[in-house]
């Protein structure tokens, strides 16, 4: 803002020469000097290459065809300003006292370039001036300033930031010379249209470097933003916002990016945002007490938005109570006829910036499930996001662990996640409107997905996990008496399944559940199951087998498999008599080695018999059945004494 006074201070000086010399000096001798004194005010070149001439009607004042006012030579070749015409008009009282007061001063077609370098440099500061420059300035006030169909251009190195604002049509007054100055104005912002309203109390204190109270309101097509607070010439600012939009598309378009179609609840309608902001010198940016509304959801957050060599670093926490977000998991499903949408995954947003924020949230009702005590912390690093979920509540059960989803290199997709003793009915109630299973449950899963679109991920899945429940009912079925009956309408008083427990493993390879291991244990029996779900097909190939009348060591006697084969939207239920067949004969074959078995035991008690008796008649022995090996070697080696006895000695000598 200190070159804008310092060019309009030099064309005043500039303004008693001619005065003086209006019919004496000619146009050209005018410009020379007009060039030479503004050179001397700014520090930089100056050139005027139409006429610079004097005007007593309308206004007392100068005017100036052809401005061009240099940039330094590090900044390029561009000048600082360039106008077609620059007309100054001063009111006649103050020529006499000093106090010069500018009625009105317009720049048409002024194109004006500004550059900061990265080593922080900036092309208009011009503490380079002459003698003129370093003295006092000269106090000016003005009822009006007008640019008129101006262009500005801003290239920030040191932030890697390109402005271009065009189509500028902006108006000053400075009633009180030094004190407070009221801007107002339309401009085309990289093509985003925006109009501007502020006022700054105390210039020249300002323009001497202190922080000085400014108001400004920003509005564009579906929104607005006021800020009351303090502003400083070193970029900084500090006080309240209050920012109200039906459409952020605009101001997002302002960094080159575009907005997002968010769900209701998440900003579809309304986005507003309230707080203590402070921009510092730095360029970080510091929001503290801050309210999000969007929708009708509330949220608390304390952020700091920093600069960074890539991209800017979020770092925060947000709090919020009841959150209502039904339209996030609503009941249109992402699966068409033909399968998942092949559509590519857009996650160029990822890349926006990094972010380490820290969530919590007393409820979050997303239509179809209800979750609660939410605390998890999420971090984006170079379009990696990394939801740490610490716990959250849903449904009597708690769920903790990690979700993924990395942009780098395309999509991938995966985690770590554990929910436990979560009640079954109104969660499935929730979820697939299936509200036949009573009980708790359990479950993890860790899995990885790779691909840009839904249809890839779920064709190349990997996964491995398992599944337990608790004691609990099937609603509806009374499976057991179907069985027993062989009548599948029967019905059964109660008309439920009970079950003790129910156990399974699977792992995903390829995009195929593979399972092997089912089981539902029951007072009643069981049902073991095996198969594979082919999840990019959307296709089962799956056996349920189950089992009654159990024995004394818990096997089923009556089993009878069911095979569940098809799409998921009309699989094929039917008896699988295959599978039927091979276990009749497994049991048949089971029969026969079973008789087989019990004839060879009974044949080999007969001949063991037979020779036990054969032994005791010809040894003297009495070797009864179920002696060891021990008693028989003890009976044998007690005949075989009293044989060589006899044979010795006699039967006199075995009596001695």
């Amino acid at each position: 803002m200190r070159w804008i006074f310092r060019v309009i201070g030099a064309v005043i000086v500039l303004f008693f020469l001619a005065l003086g010399t209006v019919l004496l000096i000619p146009a050209e001798r005018i410009a020379q000097v007009a060039s030479d004194r503004i050179t001397a005010a700014t520090g930089r070149t100056v050139t005027i290459s139409g006429e610079a001439r004097p005007t007593l009607w309308p206004d007392l004042g100068i005017v100036i065809e052809g401005l061009r006012v240099g940039n330094p030579a590090w900044a390029g070749h561009a000048p600082m300003i360039e106008a077609a015409r620059v007309n100054v008009g001063v009111a006649w009282n103050g020529l006499l006292s000093g106090d010069i007061r500018v009625e009105r001063a317009v720049f048409e077609g002024a194109q004006i370039t500004l550059v900061r370098a990265a080593d922080g440099l900036t092309s208009w500061d011009m503490g380079g001036g002459g003698e003129e420059a370093t003295g006092a300035p000269v106090q000016i006030g003005f009822d009006e300033a007008v640019i008129v169909e101006a262009r500005v251009h801003y290239l920030d190195e040191e932030a890697g930031a390109d402005w271009d604002v065009t189509q500028l049509n902006a108006t000053m007054r400075l009633p009180e010379a030094g004190g407070a100055v009221a801007i107002e104005g339309t401009a085309q912002v990289n093509g985003v249209p925006l109009e501007l309203e502020t006022t700054i109390d105390g210039v020249a204190a300002l323009l001497a470097g202190e922080a000085r109270p400014l108001q400004a309101n920003l509005r564009w097509q579906g929104g607005s933003a006021a800020f009351d607070g303090a502003l400083g010439l070193d970029a900084t600012a500090q006080g309240a916002l209050d920012l109200t939009a039906e459409d952020l598309g605009p101001l997002v378009a302002l960094t080159g990016g575009a907005m997002p179609d968010l769900p209701h609840g998440l900003g579809r309608d309304r986005i507003a945002v309230t707080g203590d902001v402070r921009l510092a010198q730095e360029g970080s940016v510091h929001l503290r007490e801050g309210v999000l509304r969007l929708d009708e959801t509330v949220l608390s957050v304390a952020a700091d938005l920093l600069p960074g060599e890539d991209r800017p670093m979020l770092r925060g926490t947000v709090t919020g109570g009841d959150i209502a977000l039904p339209g996030l998991l609503a009941s249109g499903d992402d699966r068409t006829g033909s399968g998942w949408p092949r559509d590519i995954i857009d996650v160029s947003g990822l890349f926006l910036t990094d972010a380490d924020l820290t969530v919590r949230a007393e409820s979050l009702d997303l239509g179809a499930v209800t979750l609660s005590e939410i605390d998890l912390r999420s971090t984006l690093t170079r379009g990696r996001l990394v939801f740490d979920i610490a716990s959250i509540r849903t449904y009597e059960g708690q769920l903790a662990g990690q979700f993924v989803i990395n942009g780098r290199g395309g999509l991938s997709v995966g985690g770590d996640l554990i929910l436990a003793n979560v009640a079954l009915q109104p969660l499935l109630g929730a979820m697939a409107d299936y509200e036949r299973l009573q009980g708790t449950g359990s479950a993890s899963v860790e899995f990885l997905g790779v691909g840009n679109d839904l249809h890839t991920i779920m064709d190349g899945l990997e996964a491995e996990g398992d599944i337990a429940l608790g004691q609990g009912a099937i609603l509806g079925l009374d499976l057991a008496g179907m069985l027993r009956n062989f009548d599948a309408s029967f019905q059964g008083e109660g008309q439920r399944t009970v079950y003790d427990r129910v156990t399974a493993e699977f792992l995903v390879r390829d995009g195929v559940v593979l399972n092997e291991d089912l089981l539902l244990d029951a007072p009643w029996g069981e049902v073991r199951g095996a198969g594979e779900a082919d999840l990019a097909a959307m296709s089962v190939d799956y056996t349920l087998v189950p089992g009654v009348f159990r024995d004394a060591d818990g096997v089923a006697g009556l089993r009878v498999p069911i095979a569940i084969t098809g799409s998921w939207s009309a699989p094929r239920i039917a008896p699988d008599l295959a599978l039927l067949a091979e276990y009749e004969l497994a049991e048949e074959r089971e029969r026969l080695e079973a008789e087989a078995r019990a004839a060879f035991e009974a044949e080999e008690d007969r001949l063991e018999e037979l020779a036990r008796a054969r032994a005791n008649e010809v040894l003297g022995t009495d070797i009864q059945a179920g002696d060891t090996p021990g008693d028989i070697e003890e009976q044998l080696t007690e005949e075989l004494i009293d044989g060589m006895q006899q044979l010795i000695f006699g039967n006199g000598g075995a009596g001695q």
